[in-house]
């Protein structure tokens, strides 16, 4: 029912009037009821605020996204800065170390040639197991002799020269003779040295113990004993003069 009755007593004329007066009560909307999957009813809720909820949830996870993106993002610019920095620094550093080597110089190459004017020399002997003697071999005028004797000046010369301690001051290798004994080969090396420095030179750098130990550790350097140049470093013989 929309109404309800009230009763009032009303007292007229001392009679008592029975009067009913209806009070009309809000009509509430109708609930639209549903079955629930469990077979219980409940109260189904309008498409909009199921729409509603939807869409707060869309708005939170892209918001959450966002954030994610962002926080990504700034961390991969943070990384990228620091490996540039680190990039420059290691350029500079070469760079650096690039500049430095060109332009320095140890003060022992910075030296005047033409100011080298003693002359030293030593002289000596050593043999070649792997070569046969020959009367070819026994004149210095022959083909055979002439050819063996610039190969092996050839060798001792790339020794000198590109000795560290020795190198500034090397002049020449010569072959002198070859002898019988598989082929024993007579040599002489040429240094130089300046005026000023000859007395410490002669007692240090260019000592025979210095210049022959150089030699020796050459010989015992070589690659191959099968190697028709190849020297018995046992056989090296060195002494100082002409």
């Amino acid at each position: 029912m929309n109404s309800m009755e009230h009763r009032f007593h009303v007292l007229m004329g001392g009679h008592v009037l029975h009067m009913v007066m209806p009070t009309r009560i809000p009509v509430q909307p109708k609930q639209r009821v549903s079955c629930n999957p469990n077979g219980t009813n409940g109260v189904q809720t309008s498409s909009c605020d199921v729409e509603s909820q939807k869409s707060g949830k869309d708005c939170t996870k892209r918001g959450i996204k966002k954030e994610l993106n962002e926080k990504v993002f700034w961390e991969i610019r943070l990384w990228m800065v620091i490996i540039f920095i680190l990039i420059v620094i290691i350029a500079v550093i070469f760079t650096s170390l690039a500049i430095c080597a060109a332009i320095h110089q140890d003060e022992d190459d910075i030296f005047d040639p033409s100011s080298f004017t003693v002359i030293q020399n030593f002289r000596g002997s050593f043999q070649m197991p792997n070569q046969v003697f020959t009367d070819e071999l026994a004149t210095n005028s022959s083909n055979k002799s002439q050819t063996l004797a610039t190969e092996l000046g050839t060798k001792l010369s790339d020794l000198f020269k590109t000795s560290s301690a020795l190198g500034r001051y090397f002049i020449n290798a010569e072959i002198r003779a070859f002898r019988n004994g598989s082929v024993i080969a007579d040599y002489k090396l040429t240094f130089h040295m300046p005026e000023e420095e000859k007395d410490q030179l002669r007692n240090f750098t260019l000592s025979r113990e210095m210049v022959y130990n150089v030699f020796r550790q050459f010989l015992y350097d070589q690659e191959s004993e099968s190697d028709p140049m190849f020297i018995d470093p046992a056989s090296l013989k060195m002494v100082l003069g002409n």
